[in-house]
């Protein structure tokens, strides 16, 4: 077992950006803000937030947050009109694309780092906001007051380790710990070491917060409740989701049993050799859908659409009657993999279907008349009314073709649009697809489906 005190020292000693990088990237913010504050516009301020501004952010993140404020007088859709015109004015000449939180923004690279630039309402008080991003403002403020010099190697510690187990970024995409929950949970504790020990007997519900007179004005329920102290009506651990709240708590008893450097840099998965993923696939059955990526869309919107399609997939799957082990979704450079496995891919010719009570008259009538041609039945088991049918899909490929081919006609762009040109793959389709760049790696990962901090 590794030393505790060695293993934080190493991680401190890997995560925390050196000096010279910390004045790279201020330059930067600071070139960035002046070339702002020289466009002519209805801004009255340019400030810096996220957590370069705290310096509690990792080394090699290259994220720089920088909010543009607008009197809060002027109208939403001139809000977002100057917001989007001052982001493409900043970024021209380079790459940007369009994303979208409440409303939409310039995201793009300058020098090698991810910017956004993001228009905010310039609101006296927090529990005032005229749009959702309009706190960070007051964050950046409140932490500049309490997070003090001790606190920000503790913040790097817990955000390394939430990064590292997976857990981090509040986004639809990852569903886990924001930046500025981190360094709530910090200024909670005192301590990552402190933190984690907490953390790993925490329940489903378990509510903490800065001062006890947040909680009597928080009324939310999520799996982890933490007022925000700008707003201590809001919940700063909405978006953590139960799967993530899960697996934090486990990761925190795992960690304070045996730590290791791995908690923080896990291993990647490297793909198997291709005779055993070719093993794999016959005994096993797991079927591909690859949706090629189009241009840069805001990712919020697309993965809430790909999670979607994916509860979609999974309970249209059981009611057909296929059993599902397992669905997850991988992004690759070029494109989306959903990767399904089975139970079994091919249903037997006939199925039994359970029809409602007898004593609910009016159902048991549209029952009888839904499925008359059956092949056997109606007849009556307890006190329900029961028959057998030939199944209309019997193999799990064509239904899943038949899904996405329906969601391609009837869904939302932009992912109605990826759906159209999506291949459906199984065993040798699928090892071919191993060529591609990446592909071979996230299939062991699938197969394999193991926490690295449970390994």
């Amino acid at each position: 077992m590794q030393n505790l005190a060695s293993v934080l020292n190493e991680v401190l000693a890997r995560v925390t950006p050196s000096e010279e990088e910390k004045k790279k990237e201020l330059e930067l913010a600071k070139k960035i803000i002046k070339r702002i504050k020289a466009i002519e516009g209805k801004h009255v301020s340019v400030i810096l937030c996220g957590s370069v501004a705290r310096d509690t952010h990792l080394r090699n993140e290259k994220d720089l947050d920088i909010f543009v404020l607008f009197d809060e007088s002027l109208s939403r859709e001139e809000f977002e009109k100057e917001g989007l015109r001052i982001g493409k004015a900043v970024f021209k000449g380079h790459e940007h694309w369009m994303e979208y939180s409440e409303h939409p923004y310039i995201k793009g690279i300058i020098e090698g780092f991810e910017v956004e630039i993001v228009p905010s309402y310039k609101v006296k008080k927090a529990s005032k906001l005229k749009s959702s991003v309009d706190r960070s403002p007051f964050h950046a403020r409140f932490l500049k007051r309490h997070l003090k010099e001790e606190h920000k190697k503790e913040v790097r510690l817990l955000k390394a380790f939430i990064k590292g187990i997976k857990c981090y970024g509040a986004d639809i995409a990852n569903e886990g710990f924001s930046g500025y929950l981190v360094e709530l949970l910090i200024l909670k504790y005192g301590s990552f070491i402190e933190c984690i020990k907490n953390a790993s007997k925490w329940k489903p519900g378990t509510k903490i917060a800065l001062k006890d007179s947040h909680l009597k004005k928080c009324k939310c329920s999520a799996p982890l409740v933490f007022p925000d102290p700008t707003d201590p009506k809001r919940n700063v651990a909405s978006a953590l989701s139960l799967e993530q709240f899960a697996r934090f708590v486990v990761a925190c008893r795992a960690f304070l049993a045996k730590p290791s450097l791995e908690f923080f840099f896990p291993k990647k998965t490297k793909p198997m050799r291709l005779e055993k993923l070719k093993k794999e696939l016959r005994e096993r059955s797991v079927i591909a859908i690859e949706l090629p990526k189009k241009e840069k869309v805001a990712k919020d919107i697309i993965y809430g659409q790909l999670k979607r399609f994916k509860s979609f997939l999974e309970n249209e799957l059981e009611k057909l009657g296929f059993k599902v082990f397992n669905i997850k979704i991988f992004e690759l450079e070029k494109s989306f993999c959903y990767f399904v496995e089975l139970e079994n891919a091919k249903l037997s010719e006939f199925s039994k279907v359970l029809g409602p009570p007898v004593f609910d008259e009016r159902n048991f009538k549209a029952f009888i008349e839904r499925h008359s041609k059956a092949i056997a039945g109606p007849w009556i088991e307890n006190e329900r009314v029961v028959v057998l049918e030939r199944r209309k899909l019997r193999e799990a490929n064509d239904a899943i073709r038949k899904l996405v081919k329906f969601i391609a006609s009837n869904g939302k762009m932009p992912l109605k649009a990826l759906l159209k040109k999506a291949k459906v793959l199984e065993g040798k389709e699928i090892i071919r697809s191993c060529r591609k760049e990446g592909f071979a790696r996230v299939l062991s990962e699938f197969l394999s489906s193991k926490e690295s901090f449970l390994q």
